[in-house]
């Protein structure tokens, strides 16, 4: 499906090795749970944390993927061509700046902060005297500049606005108007607009993946400075 590789990182190899032996313990089936123990629980909310990110980095790619996977409908109140492509970007930018968002909640959780999901923000996370001076605080501050390229347009999306930051998108989407108003004249044209937003496409994934590499690349240096952290935590709680 994609080449981000989560599945072997540290972090999971040490919160499974807490996780699988807990839920073997489970008769899931029966609908009988086992209360965890501290170190249990405190694992377990530190393995979804950290899922968290990883599936939302997934979905990032995703994202990319479908800005390439647009199937034409008879429905009349099916997405054409253009609308298909500012849903896919839109879907990009909300969930990149939201994946600072999951690390800030995951470092609320690892450091038993016990903060509200809400209030978990660069002043209460990075600023907090238990994560300054340590490499997750490094971390956050590298994974903060990277998303802080994409607020803008995030916060355009998030306040109800359709995303059209880009010229050429928007010469696209004139086009597509024109053909759904049943402008005869433009027909002649679809080939050329064909062309031009295929090539759209093809240069916007090319860019949101060189975004993608780099994102991934800031979030394994951040779960590798979890793990770490984690490990200092459960022997704490054994």
């Amino acid at each position: 499906m994609n080449n981000l590789k989560f599945d072997d990182l540290q972090v999971f190899k040490s919160t499974n090795a807490v996780v699988i032996p807990y839920i073997r313990r489970c008769n899931l089936e029966a609908g009988i749970a086992v209360t965890p123990s501290p170190l249990e629980q405190y694992t377990l909310d530190c393995f979804k944390a950290v899922k968290n990110i990883t599936n939302c980095m997934e979905q990032l790619q995703f994202s990319i993927d479908l800005l390439s996977g647009y199937r034409a409908s008879t429905s009349p109140q099916s997405m054409n061509r253009h609308d298909h492509i500012v849903f896919a970007i839109e879907n990009y930018y909300l969930r990149i700046t939201s994946v600072y968002d999951r690390c800030l909640r995951l470092v609320n959780t690892l450091y038993n902060l016990g903060l509200p999901e809400r209030d978990c923000k660069n002043s209460t996370i990075v600023k907090n005297i238990h994560v300054k001076g340590s490499s997750i605080e490094t971390s956050l501050k590298a994974l903060d500049k990277f998303t802080n390229n994409f607020r803008q347009f995030r916060n355009s999306v998030a306040h109800n606005e359709t995303y059209s930051e880009d010229d050429k998108l928007n010469i696209i989407a004139s086009y597509y108007f024109l053909e759904a108003q049943g402008a005869t004249e433009i027909i002649r044209f679809k080939h050329l607009y064909k062309t031009e937003t295929d090539k759209y496409i093809k240069d916007k994934k090319s860019e949101f993946k060189v975004h993608l590499v780099e994102l991934e690349g800031l979030i394994i240096g951040f779960l590798n400075a979890v793990n770490t952290k984690y490990l200092g935590m459960k022997d704490k709680l054994t």
